[in-house]
Protein backbone atom coordinates (compact mmCIF):
# COMPACT_ATOMS: atom_id res chain seq x y z
CA UNK A 1 0.00 0.00 0.00
CA UNK A 2 1.13 3.39 -0.62
CA UNK A 3 2.99 4.77 2.28
CA UNK A 4 1.24 8.17 1.50
CA UNK A 5 -2.08 7.32 1.01
CA UNK A 6 -1.93 5.32 4.48
CA UNK A 7 -0.61 8.42 6.15
CA UNK A 8 -3.03 10.47 5.33
CA UNK A 9 -5.99 7.70 5.96
CA UNK A 10 -4.67 8.04 9.22
CA UNK A 11 -4.96 11.84 9.83
CA UNK A 12 -8.13 13.38 11.87
CA UNK A 13 -10.70 15.42 9.65
CA UNK A 14 -10.23 19.17 9.71
CA UNK A 15 -12.55 21.20 11.54
CA UNK A 16 -11.36 24.82 10.82
CA UNK A 17 -9.25 25.83 7.53
CA UNK A 18 -6.74 25.64 6.47
CA UNK A 19 -6.32 29.60 7.03
CA UNK A 20 -4.28 32.11 6.59
CA UNK A 21 -2.49 34.85 9.13
CA UNK A 22 -0.13 37.85 9.46
CA UNK A 23 1.79 37.63 6.05
CA UNK A 24 4.90 39.95 5.55
CA UNK A 25 7.07 40.02 2.07
CA UNK A 26 8.69 37.49 3.03
CA UNK A 27 6.35 34.79 5.74
CA UNK A 28 2.88 33.85 6.82
CA UNK A 29 1.85 31.61 9.06
CA UNK A 30 -1.02 28.48 8.18
CA UNK A 31 -3.57 27.36 10.97
CA UNK A 32 -5.93 25.12 10.76
CA UNK A 33 -8.31 22.72 13.55
CA UNK A 34 -8.31 18.76 13.80
CA UNK A 35 -10.97 16.48 15.51
CA UNK A 36 -7.69 14.76 17.34
CA UNK A 37 -4.45 15.77 18.60
CA UNK A 38 -1.96 15.21 15.89
CA UNK A 39 1.31 16.37 13.98
CA UNK A 40 1.09 19.32 11.68
CA UNK A 41 2.67 19.74 8.59
CA UNK A 42 2.44 21.95 5.66
CA UNK A 43 3.87 21.69 2.62
CA UNK A 44 4.56 24.76 0.19
CA UNK A 45 5.90 25.79 -3.63
CA UNK A 46 5.95 27.63 -6.53
CA UNK A 47 3.45 27.20 -9.13
CA UNK A 48 3.37 28.01 -12.40
CA UNK A 49 0.15 29.30 -14.43
CA UNK A 50 -1.53 26.55 -16.76
CA UNK A 51 -2.55 28.58 -20.07
CA UNK A 52 -5.56 25.64 -20.14
CA UNK A 53 -8.40 27.34 -19.47
CA UNK A 54 -9.28 26.12 -15.85
CA UNK A 55 -9.72 28.23 -13.04
CA UNK A 56 -6.80 28.34 -10.54
CA UNK A 57 -4.76 25.86 -12.87
CA UNK A 58 -1.12 25.87 -11.62
CA UNK A 59 1.94 23.70 -12.20
CA UNK A 60 4.06 22.73 -9.35
CA UNK A 61 7.38 23.78 -9.70
CA UNK A 62 9.10 20.93 -7.57
CA UNK A 63 12.50 22.20 -6.72
CA UNK A 64 11.15 24.46 -4.62
CA UNK A 65 8.82 22.43 -2.27
CA UNK A 66 9.57 22.26 1.15
CA UNK A 67 7.81 21.38 4.65
CA UNK A 68 7.37 22.29 7.92
CA UNK A 69 6.07 20.62 11.04
CA UNK A 70 5.21 20.81 14.39
CA UNK A 71 7.50 20.10 16.96
CA UNK A 72 4.04 18.19 19.27
CA UNK A 73 1.04 16.95 19.12
CA UNK A 74 -2.14 19.59 18.65
CA UNK A 75 -5.88 20.35 17.75
CA UNK A 76 -5.27 23.59 16.93
CA UNK A 77 -2.11 24.27 14.19
CA UNK A 78 0.19 26.96 13.94
CA UNK A 79 2.38 26.81 11.69
CA UNK A 80 4.99 29.61 9.87
CA UNK A 81 6.41 29.37 6.60
CA UNK A 82 8.95 31.67 5.75
CA UNK A 83 11.47 32.42 2.94
CA UNK A 84 8.68 33.88 0.82
CA UNK A 85 9.26 36.27 -2.02
CA UNK A 86 6.12 38.85 -1.99
CA UNK A 87 5.60 38.60 -6.49
CA UNK A 88 5.71 35.01 -6.36
CA UNK A 89 3.09 32.73 -6.42
CA UNK A 90 2.61 29.52 -4.04
CA UNK A 91 0.88 27.30 -3.13
CA UNK A 92 0.62 25.71 0.28
CA UNK A 93 -1.07 21.71 1.02
CA UNK A 94 -2.33 20.89 4.40
CA UNK A 95 -3.59 16.85 4.36
CA UNK A 96 -3.32 16.74 0.77
CA UNK A 97 -5.74 20.11 0.59
CA UNK A 98 -3.88 22.51 -1.79
CA UNK A 99 -4.52 26.07 -1.94
CA UNK A 100 -3.21 29.48 -3.12
CA UNK A 101 -0.56 31.52 -1.06
CA UNK A 102 1.28 34.77 -1.49
CA UNK A 103 3.38 37.00 0.91
CA UNK A 104 2.38 40.13 1.52
CA UNK A 105 2.82 43.01 -1.01
CA UNK A 106 5.24 45.13 -1.23
CA UNK A 107 5.47 48.51 -0.48
CA UNK A 108 5.81 49.74 -4.13
CA UNK A 109 2.96 47.54 -5.62
CA UNK A 110 -0.93 48.20 -5.57
CA UNK A 111 -3.50 45.70 -3.65
CA UNK A 112 -6.68 45.16 -2.22
CA UNK A 113 -8.38 44.41 1.18
CA UNK A 114 -12.22 43.86 2.14
CA UNK A 115 -13.69 44.84 5.63
CA UNK A 116 -16.57 43.83 7.57
CA UNK A 117 -18.12 42.87 10.46
CA UNK A 118 -20.98 41.65 12.58
CA UNK A 119 -21.21 38.26 10.90
CA UNK A 120 -22.24 37.13 14.47
CA UNK A 121 -23.81 40.36 16.04
CA UNK A 122 -26.39 40.23 13.10
CA UNK A 123 -26.46 36.35 13.07
CA UNK A 124 -28.00 35.95 9.88
CA UNK A 125 -26.57 32.44 8.25
CA UNK A 126 -27.54 32.95 4.84
CA UNK A 127 -26.44 36.87 4.90
CA UNK A 128 -22.70 35.39 5.69
CA UNK A 129 -22.90 32.97 3.12
CA UNK A 130 -24.10 35.83 0.21
CA UNK A 131 -21.38 37.90 1.71
CA UNK A 132 -18.23 35.55 1.67
CA UNK A 133 -19.37 34.49 -1.19
CA UNK A 134 -19.80 37.97 -2.68
CA UNK A 135 -16.08 39.38 -1.49
CA UNK A 136 -14.15 36.17 -3.11
CA UNK A 137 -15.56 37.67 -6.24
CA UNK A 138 -13.85 40.96 -5.69
CA UNK A 139 -10.05 38.83 -5.19
CA UNK A 140 -9.41 40.90 -2.00
CA UNK A 141 -5.31 40.26 -0.91
CA UNK A 142 -6.58 40.59 2.40
CA UNK A 143 -10.01 40.61 5.01
CA UNK A 144 -10.08 43.29 7.74
CA UNK A 145 -12.87 42.16 10.45
CA UNK A 146 -14.07 44.57 12.41
CA UNK A 147 -15.60 42.73 15.31
CA UNK A 148 -18.11 40.55 16.44
CA UNK A 149 -17.19 37.95 13.77
CA UNK A 150 -19.33 35.36 16.40
CA UNK A 151 -22.36 35.50 18.55
CA UNK A 152 -20.99 34.44 21.63
CA UNK A 153 -16.91 34.12 21.77
CA UNK A 154 -17.54 32.23 24.25
CA UNK A 155 -19.37 29.21 22.67
CA UNK A 156 -16.85 27.03 20.37
CA UNK A 157 -19.04 26.31 18.13
CA UNK A 158 -20.32 29.98 17.28
CA UNK A 159 -17.04 30.22 15.15
CA UNK A 160 -17.40 27.70 13.44
CA UNK A 161 -21.34 28.73 12.46
CA UNK A 162 -20.68 32.46 11.87
CA UNK A 163 -17.12 33.06 10.51
CA UNK A 164 -15.07 29.90 9.91
CA UNK A 165 -17.73 28.03 8.22
CA UNK A 166 -19.33 31.00 5.74
CA UNK A 167 -15.73 32.18 5.15
CA UNK A 168 -13.77 29.00 4.55
CA UNK A 169 -13.24 29.10 1.35
CA UNK A 170 -12.52 32.57 1.22
CA UNK A 171 -9.82 32.56 4.40
CA UNK A 172 -7.90 29.46 2.64
CA UNK A 173 -6.23 32.25 0.38
CA UNK A 174 -6.93 35.53 2.18
CA UNK A 175 -5.27 36.21 5.60
CA UNK A 176 -7.98 37.92 8.02
CA UNK A 177 -7.47 40.39 10.61
CA UNK A 178 -9.73 40.92 13.36
CA UNK A 179 -10.59 42.93 16.31
CA UNK A 180 -12.26 42.18 19.46
CA UNK A 181 -15.72 43.25 19.63
CA UNK A 182 -18.44 43.01 22.52
CA UNK A 183 -19.72 39.37 21.15
CA UNK A 184 -16.09 37.73 21.08
CA UNK A 185 -16.19 38.47 24.91
CA UNK A 186 -12.26 38.62 25.59
CA UNK A 187 -12.96 34.76 25.11
CA UNK A 188 -9.91 32.36 25.19
CA UNK A 189 -11.22 31.30 21.45
CA UNK A 190 -10.67 34.55 19.84
CA UNK A 191 -6.73 33.90 21.04
CA UNK A 192 -6.58 30.39 19.89
CA UNK A 193 -8.03 30.86 17.08
CA UNK A 194 -5.86 33.72 15.76
CA UNK A 195 -1.98 34.44 15.50
CA UNK A 196 -1.99 38.32 15.80
CA UNK A 197 1.39 40.03 17.39
CA UNK A 198 1.38 40.17 21.24
CA UNK A 199 -0.93 40.73 23.29
CA UNK A 200 -3.41 39.86 20.32
CA UNK A 201 -6.13 41.68 21.25
CA UNK A 202 -4.98 44.92 20.23
CA UNK A 203 -1.40 45.38 17.53
CA UNK A 204 -0.32 46.96 14.59
CA UNK A 205 0.82 45.66 11.09
CA UNK A 206 2.54 46.79 7.64
CA UNK A 207 0.59 45.75 4.51
CA UNK A 208 2.08 47.16 1.78
CA UNK A 209 2.56 50.70 2.13
CA UNK A 210 -0.07 50.97 4.56
CA UNK A 211 0.43 50.79 8.16
CA UNK A 212 -2.87 49.23 10.04
CA UNK A 213 -3.36 49.78 13.83
CA UNK A 214 -6.02 47.68 15.53
CA UNK A 215 -7.40 48.68 18.75
CA UNK A 216 -9.54 46.69 21.44
CA UNK A 217 -12.27 49.31 22.34
CA UNK A 218 -13.96 46.65 24.36
CA UNK A 219 -11.18 46.71 26.88
CA UNK A 220 -11.71 51.13 26.90
CA UNK A 221 -15.11 51.00 27.26
CA UNK A 222 -17.36 49.36 29.41
CA UNK A 223 -21.28 49.07 29.17
CA UNK A 224 -22.96 49.25 32.62
CA UNK A 225 -26.86 49.21 33.06
CA UNK A 226 -27.12 49.75 28.75
CA UNK A 227 -24.63 52.48 28.62
CA UNK A 228 -21.14 52.90 28.09
CA UNK A 229 -18.52 54.11 30.06
CA UNK A 230 -14.51 54.48 29.73
CA UNK A 231 -12.75 52.14 31.73
CA UNK A 232 -9.19 52.80 33.24
CA UNK A 233 -8.04 51.92 30.24
CA UNK A 234 -9.30 54.94 28.06
CA UNK A 235 -7.06 57.30 30.31
CA UNK A 236 -4.28 58.91 28.37
CA UNK A 237 -1.62 56.61 30.36
CA UNK A 238 -2.76 53.24 30.00
CA UNK A 239 -1.06 50.99 27.95
CA UNK A 240 -3.24 50.94 25.29
CA UNK A 241 -3.03 54.68 24.44
CA UNK A 242 0.33 54.05 24.70
CA UNK A 243 1.26 51.89 22.35
CA UNK A 244 -1.87 53.63 20.27
CA UNK A 245 0.83 56.74 19.91
CA UNK A 246 4.01 54.24 19.76
CA UNK A 247 2.89 52.37 16.83
CA UNK A 248 1.64 55.52 14.84
CA UNK A 249 5.07 57.23 15.43
CA UNK A 250 6.74 53.83 14.52
CA UNK A 251 5.25 53.80 11.52
CA UNK A 252 6.34 57.54 10.35
CA UNK A 253 7.81 56.00 6.73
CA UNK A 254 4.44 54.62 5.93
CA UNK A 255 2.12 56.42 2.98
CA UNK A 256 -1.29 55.18 4.60
CA UNK A 257 -2.31 54.96 8.14
CA UNK A 258 -5.35 53.41 8.85
CA UNK A 259 -6.88 52.23 12.25
CA UNK A 260 -9.41 50.05 13.13
CA UNK A 261 -11.79 49.31 16.49
CA UNK A 262 -15.40 48.17 17.13
CA UNK A 263 -17.17 51.00 19.08
CA UNK A 264 -17.63 53.67 16.71
CA UNK A 265 -16.92 57.46 17.65
CA UNK A 266 -19.02 59.00 15.53
CA UNK A 267 -22.26 57.71 13.64
CA UNK A 268 -25.98 59.21 13.11
CA UNK A 269 -27.57 56.27 14.29
CA UNK A 270 -27.95 53.95 17.91
CA UNK A 271 -25.05 52.63 19.68
CA UNK A 272 -22.91 55.70 18.53
CA UNK A 273 -19.83 56.01 21.47
CA UNK A 274 -18.59 59.29 21.99
CA UNK A 275 -16.28 58.06 24.71
CA UNK A 276 -14.19 57.01 22.23
CA UNK A 277 -13.30 60.20 20.78
CA UNK A 278 -10.98 60.62 23.60
CA UNK A 279 -8.76 58.49 20.72
CA UNK A 280 -9.14 61.14 18.21
CA UNK A 281 -6.09 63.33 19.57
CA UNK A 282 -3.69 60.56 19.37
CA UNK A 283 -4.64 59.67 16.02
CA UNK A 284 -4.78 63.36 14.15
CA UNK A 285 -1.58 63.61 15.89
CA UNK A 286 -0.24 60.27 14.66
CA UNK A 287 -1.42 60.99 11.05
CA UNK A 288 -4.40 58.75 10.81
CA UNK A 289 -6.18 58.74 7.63
CA UNK A 290 -8.98 56.64 7.47
CA UNK A 291 -11.26 54.68 10.60
CA UNK A 292 -13.14 51.49 10.18
CA UNK A 293 -15.86 51.15 12.71
CA UNK A 294 -18.91 48.68 13.71
CA UNK A 295 -20.98 47.92 16.10
CA UNK A 296 -23.66 49.41 14.90
CA UNK A 297 -25.07 47.26 12.51
CA UNK A 298 -25.13 49.85 9.26
CA UNK A 299 -22.88 51.53 6.58
CA UNK A 300 -21.92 55.15 7.61
CA UNK A 301 -19.03 56.96 5.71
CA UNK A 302 -18.40 60.80 7.91
CA UNK A 303 -17.25 63.80 6.51
CA UNK A 304 -13.34 64.09 6.87
CA UNK A 305 -13.05 65.26 10.69
CA UNK A 306 -10.59 67.09 12.34
CA UNK A 307 -11.44 67.85 15.91
CA UNK A 308 -14.87 67.06 15.38
CA UNK A 309 -15.27 69.35 12.40
CA UNK A 310 -15.07 69.19 8.84
CA UNK A 311 -11.57 69.59 7.72
CA UNK A 312 -10.58 68.74 4.04
CA UNK A 313 -7.38 66.74 5.25
CA UNK A 314 -9.11 65.58 8.20
CA UNK A 315 -9.32 61.86 9.17
CA UNK A 316 -12.44 59.99 7.33
CA UNK A 317 -14.61 57.58 10.05
CA UNK A 318 -16.14 54.84 8.31
CA UNK A 319 -18.66 52.29 10.14
CA UNK A 320 -19.07 48.92 7.97
CA UNK A 321 -21.70 46.83 10.27
CA UNK A 322 -21.64 44.47 7.00
CA UNK A 323 -23.36 41.31 7.42
CA UNK A 324 -26.56 42.81 8.91
CA UNK A 325 -28.74 45.97 8.31
CA UNK A 326 -30.63 47.95 11.28
CA UNK A 327 -32.39 50.69 9.72
CA UNK A 328 -34.32 51.48 12.84
CA UNK A 329 -31.34 52.06 14.33
CA UNK A 330 -30.57 55.75 11.94
CA UNK A 331 -31.55 58.76 14.17
CA UNK A 332 -34.04 61.28 12.35
CA UNK A 333 -31.84 63.02 10.66
CA UNK A 334 -27.88 62.94 9.68
CA UNK A 335 -25.16 64.38 11.75
CA UNK A 336 -23.55 67.24 10.71
CA UNK A 337 -20.51 64.62 10.08
CA UNK A 338 -22.52 62.22 8.36
CA UNK A 339 -21.51 62.07 4.61
CA UNK A 340 -23.14 58.73 3.08
CA UNK A 341 -25.52 56.52 4.86
CA UNK A 342 -27.10 53.14 4.44
CA UNK A 343 -28.68 50.10 6.18
CA UNK A 344 -27.93 47.14 4.24
CA UNK A 345 -25.52 44.02 4.72
CA UNK A 346 -22.72 44.93 3.02
CA UNK A 347 -18.65 45.20 3.12
CA UNK A 348 -16.01 47.73 1.84
CA UNK A 349 -13.70 47.34 -0.77
CA UNK A 350 -10.75 49.20 -0.25
CA UNK A 351 -7.48 49.29 -3.56
CA UNK A 352 -4.31 51.13 -2.22
CA UNK A 353 -2.09 52.25 -5.47
CA UNK A 354 0.55 54.42 -3.93
CA UNK A 355 -0.83 57.56 -2.72
CA UNK A 356 -4.41 56.98 -4.08
CA UNK A 357 -6.76 55.01 -1.72
CA UNK A 358 -10.12 54.10 -4.16
CA UNK A 359 -12.65 52.70 -2.19
CA UNK A 360 -16.13 50.95 -2.77
CA UNK A 361 -19.43 49.83 -0.56
CA UNK A 362 -20.70 47.02 -2.18
CA UNK A 363 -24.23 45.32 -0.68
CA UNK A 364 -24.41 41.28 -0.60
CA UNK A 365 -25.52 40.81 -4.20
CA UNK A 366 -22.56 43.03 -5.79
CA UNK A 367 -23.81 46.13 -6.28
CA UNK A 368 -21.58 49.51 -5.23
CA UNK A 369 -23.92 51.89 -3.38
CA UNK A 370 -21.42 54.42 -2.33
CA UNK A 371 -17.90 55.22 -3.70
CA UNK A 372 -14.94 57.47 -2.48
CA UNK A 373 -11.19 58.43 -3.11
CA UNK A 374 -8.39 59.58 -0.94
CA UNK A 375 -5.29 60.94 -2.47
CA UNK A 376 -1.79 62.45 -1.08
Amino acid sequence: MDTAILGLSLMSAILKGPYLQCPTTSSVTVMWETVEEERGEVVWFETQSIHAGLSGSARTVESTKRCVTEDGAKRIHRLEITGLQPDLEYHYEVQGQRHPLFAAPAPQRPFCFCVTSETGGYGDDDINQRLFAEMAHWRPDMLLVVGDAVSDGRKYEDWERFFFGPGRQLLHSTPFYLCPGNHEENADWFYRFTAFPHPGNYYGFDFGNVHFTALDSTRLVDYIDGQPQATAELKDDSGQRSFLRQDLAAAAAADWRIAFFHYPPYVSCDFEVPEMRSLVPDMEAGGVDLVFNSHTIVYERSHPLRGGRFQQDGILYVVAGGAGAKPEWFRPKRAGHTAQSRAVPHFVHVTVAGTTLEARAVDVDGRVFDMWVLRK
